[in-house]
């Protein structure tokens, strides 16, 4: 499912950047790899091992990405970025498509930690560039802090560290007390 849906953007993109004019057709191809990136990242919150959550973390930048390439697809036109954003979306996509290859896989071993914390760090770095990725504030400010804590409290469990040992952090470094 992967390779067609990479294959069809990539020809639109393609497609797009040829004739200078945004294919909003795009958005429904986006939206297609949406779905493959949320069934992945369910297959990685469930897996029990601790190094899940950087193949977890990785398909999150992507939804970053795709969220700031979609706003720029839908307002190509009022803030005239035609075709410079079919141009900046091709860069990403090789970074994108290596991302999932390894995502989609159950293998978590040394080697797959350290790919996909390299290929996720070359991919924050080029959609920074590319303006396709929002500022880490942005990202900070979605985040869901009671399912975090949740989450937090149960990879405790899983490493069996006392919870009362972590000292009641939270995001920012400060006290629950304080929120």
């Amino acid at each position: 499912m992967r390779k067609q849906i990479m294959q069809q953007i990539n020809e639109n993109l393609y497609s797009m950047e040829v004739t200078g004019k945004v294919d909003f057709s795009i958005l429904k191809l986006l939206d297609n790899l949406r779905e493959l990136i949320k069934e992945l990242k369910q297959k990685w919150l469930e897996n029990r091992n601790t190094d899940s959550f950087y193949f977890y973390q990785g398909l999150r930048n992507i939804e970053l990405m795709l969220d700031k390439m979609q706003d720029r697809f839908e307002h190509s036109q009022e803030r005239h970025d035609n075709p410079k954003i079919a141009e900046d979306s091709i860069v990403l996509f090789k970074d994108v498509d290596d991302l999932l290859a390894i995502t989609e896989s159950d293998k978590v071993d040394p080697n797959s930690v350290d790919r996909i914390l390299s290929i996720t760090r070359d991919l924050r770095n080029t959609a920074s560039k590319q303006d396709l990725i929002e500022p880490i504030q942005v990202d900070e400010e979605s985040l869901d802090r009671e399912n975090i804590k949740y989450n937090f409290s149960s990879m405790m469990k899983n490493l069996d560290i006392p919870k009362d040992e972590v000292h009641e952090m939270t995001l920012e470094g400060q006290s629950e007390d304080n929120n």
